[in-house]
């Protein structure tokens, strides 16, 4: 998929507030039950740059945990894991039907809002830390033509975010704006 194809990798996106809260009431309720969120952001195709609607993912990062403890060393409080399969489904789907998905977010709890060592292994295909703290390589990119934002959560409450693009050679910041 080209950079004219999804614009959106580019950064600079703007998204709607509603999109925005559903996102961020996302974020809120899984700091809640002590875990990171995940879901996606998606609009038109004929405005690459903005999104309007908030999907939210089942972090699956426990129930890996509670099967595979020494490979998935991490519980979803600091990791977030999603059924690739269903998101692949997804981003196909959504792009057949004129919606594609544009932005996968997470978030982080008591913690800055930034993209981590992991995230930045897993999210371009690379090799994430074998133990906690272990060096992680970068891959040669993301497997899907996204952008990502993070939010943090901090005593329950979204207190920064960012967005992040793939520039080729790592994930660099990228300005939003939350438009009504």
């Amino acid at each position: 998929m080209s950079d004219d194809e999804s614009p959106w990798t580019r950064g600079g996106l703007r998204i709607h507030e509603a999109a925005f809260a559903r996102a961020r009431a996302d974020a809120e309720r899984a700091y809640a039950v002590d875990e990171e969120a995940c879901g996606y952001l998606r609009g038109p195709a004929t405005d690459g740059l903005f999104v309007d609607e908030a999907v939210a993912l089942e972090n699956l990062a426990n129930k890996l945990h509670r099967l595979d403890p020494v490979t998935y060393f991490r519980s979803a409080r600091t990791f977030f894991a999603f059924n690739e399969k269903k998101f692949d489904d997804a981003v196909t789907r959504a792009r057949t039907e004129g919606r594609p998905i544009k932005v996968l977010y997470h978030s982080h709890l008591d913690t800055g809002a930034y993209f981590s060592p992991t995230d930045r292994a897993v999210m371009s295909m690379g090799e994430p830390p074998a133990v906690e703290g272990g060096a992680i390589t970068l891959g040669p990119g993301p497997m899907w033509p996204l952008a990502f934002l993070v939010f943090s959560v901090r005593a329950g409450v979204v207190d920064e975010h960012r967005l992040f693009v793939w520039d080729g050679g790592d994930f660099a910041l990228s300005p939003l704006t939350i438009e009504p």
